[in-house]
């Protein structure tokens, strides 16, 4: 599988950036005049306009090499997005996307925003325990985790994706933290988890996990969006224009299919 290429220290775009929503539904209008319409959900698509400045020579040429080997607008590839938090349920420890192994968790805890979404997470076994998801952002990319913490007890936590790991100090008061960097060489699959000490308890909230190297404003996900496996060039043409010595500019329009 192919994927769009991160460019810098791990953007996939620059703003300014469109994102456009399309839905279709089918219509049938009967001899009695009525009208029956019913969602065509798999032909639903997401439009994105992106526009690229100062790229340099390498990241121009891994742009031009993906549209080749698509051939244009022929091929599907992994398109990831900028503006998503990429984590399922990012307040429901229960749902299936979790692993909290023998950890133990409540929601409707206080949290820094001044509203009852947080949740608590306690380890109450004889030794560390980890609660975590996985997403299918490769190791290749650069990827962020963040969260905020706060623990009666003050003490650190470990945050981590795949092998890059953070240990990180908790007290009484809310602080966001995260890790950053990239995963597994080779790897198609990224974990991301927040290990517990034995017997630790800590409180979190605003889980989320992006492909770019800092933490943006947090956003509140139900079920999972944002990585989408069947991405084509909206065009059959790409121009590359050259700015500047070993500087280019380029405009790229792309379609994710979502069903």
């Amino acid at each position: 599988m192919s994927w769009f290429p991160q460019i810098g220290l791990g953007a996939i775009a620059q703003f300014p950036l469109t994102r456009t929503q399309i839905w279709r539904a089918i219509t049938n209008d009967l001899e009695s005049s009525e009208e029956i319409m019913l969602p065509d959900t798999p032909a639903a698509q997401v439009g994105w306009q992106l526009s690229f400045q100062d790229l340099t020579d390498e990241e121009a040429m891994n742009l031009s090499a993906l549209f080749t080997a698509s051939q244009g607008s022929y091929s599907a590839f992994t398109f990831i997005d900028p503006l998503a938090n990429l984590f399922g349920w990012s307040e429901d420890f229960t749902q299936p996307n979790w692993q909290v192994g023998l950890l133990q968790t409540a929601a409707g805890v206080a949290d820094p925003l001044g509203t009852q979404r947080a949740s608590s997470i306690s380890n109450t076994s004889p030794g560390t325990q980890a609660v975590q998801q996985s997403l299918g952002i490769p190791g290749a990319y650069v990827a962020c985790f963040s969260l905020w913490l706060r623990s009666a007890t003050a003490g650190t936590v470990i945050l981590q994706r795949d092998n890059i790991q953070a240990a990180v100090a908790v007290g009484s008061a809310w602080t966001r933290q995260f890790v950053t960097g990239l995963g597994v060489s080779g790897a198609t699959q990224s974990v991301f988890s927040i290990t517990l000490a034995a017997g630790q308890t800590i409180d979190v909230f605003g889980l989320q996990a992006e492909a770019q190297p800092w933490p943006s404003a947090y956003k509140q996900t139900s079920s999972p969006l944002g990585i989408y496996g069947e991405t084509y060039f909206g065009s059959d043409d790409l121009t590359v224009t050259s700015t500047s010595v070993g500087l280019s500019s380029c405009k790229v329009r792309l379609i994710s299919r979502v069903g």
